[in-house]
């Protein structure tokens, strides 16, 4: 696919990518979303699969699954109403999903993060205080909930792709501006992004983010996106306060090092980044 083709297809495709996070209880419609991309319906999945690197339902059920552990773990609602709503009608087979998604089936997954929490869980984060280069991003900007940013950063790799700035080895970069247990959901403001060359043009469709050079400490979270509140409230609580180190005037950021698209939840590995003078 030529350059300028792939950037035209990657600009039809972002208003599906916005129509498939907000619509995740939906059943997408190939006639509907053909027409939100401007394509012939005889197209649009092979133009979607070339661009994204998966299908729509693979999409769909990547935020069916990360909304139902958020409702597991945060929620009261059956296991009936929460398979529904991630659009399964069989328990047996939503159990299967789900199981092959995170590692364990949903109910001990919920019992497993409803239950006391054990303190020795809580020095078991690898860290270490190490300089971190100065990396150039192209991003796109998130207002809201964080757990709502994982859509974005399908938006960015697929216009950072569609550019000619992201190697299939690029590494995901999010940036978190404010603390979400201080700030209301509305005002949250993040960035979802890609790592590209320091003088990349990133064009009108994104922007670009400069992480300067410095000290940071990089703690290292193995398991599914939507607990990380773990691991970052034991770097804030009790490794901080013990390490004789302040934060510098810089926001947190995350480096993701692996696919959500290929590797299982419970293997995803992130980098959690405070810069500290």
């Amino acid at each position: 696919m030529k350059p300028e083709t792939r950037l035209r297809y990657a600009r039809h495709m972002e208003p599906v990518l916005r129509w498939l996070a907000s619509h995740p209880e939906s059943t997408p419609d190939l006639y509907h979303l053909a027409e939100l991309a401007c394509l012939s319906p005889y197209h649009f999945h092979r133009v979607y699969r070339a661009l994204l690197g998966e299908t729509v339902s693979a999409t769909v059920q990547r935020i069916r699954m990360h909304r139902a552990a958020l409702d597991l773990a945060e929620s009261e609602d059956s296991m009936r109403v929460v398979a529904s709503r991630a659009g399964y009608t069989s328990d047996a087979a939503f159990n299967r999903a789900f199981g092959a998604f995170f590692g364990m089936p949903p109910g001990r997954y919920r019992d497993a993060r409803s239950g006391p929490i054990d303190p020795q869980e809580m020095t078991m984060y690898p860290i270490s205080v190490e300089p971190f280069p100065a990396t150039t991003l192209a991003v796109l900007r998130h207002n809201g909930d964080y757990q709502e940013i994982g859509p974005v950063f399908v938006r960015a790799f697929m216009l950072a792709a569609a550019h000619g700035l992201a190697q299939p080895d690029a590494t995901g970069f999010g940036v978190y501006f404010d603390d979400p247990e201080q700030v209301s959901v509305a005002q949250l403001r993040s960035l979802a992004g890609v790592s590209v060359a320091p003088d990349a043009d990133v064009g009108s469709d994104l922007e670009r983010f400069e992480i300067p050079a410095g000290r940071c400490a990089v703690l290292t979270y193995t398991g599914p996106y939507n607990e990380m509140s773990k691991p970052y409230n034991w770097l804030f609580s009790a490794w901080l306060p013990n390490s004789g180190l302040e934060p510098a005037d810089f926001p947190m950021f995350e480096q993701y090092l692996n696919d959500p698209r290929s590797t299982p939840a419970a293997q995803l590995q992130t980098r959690i980044c405070l810069p500290v003078k």
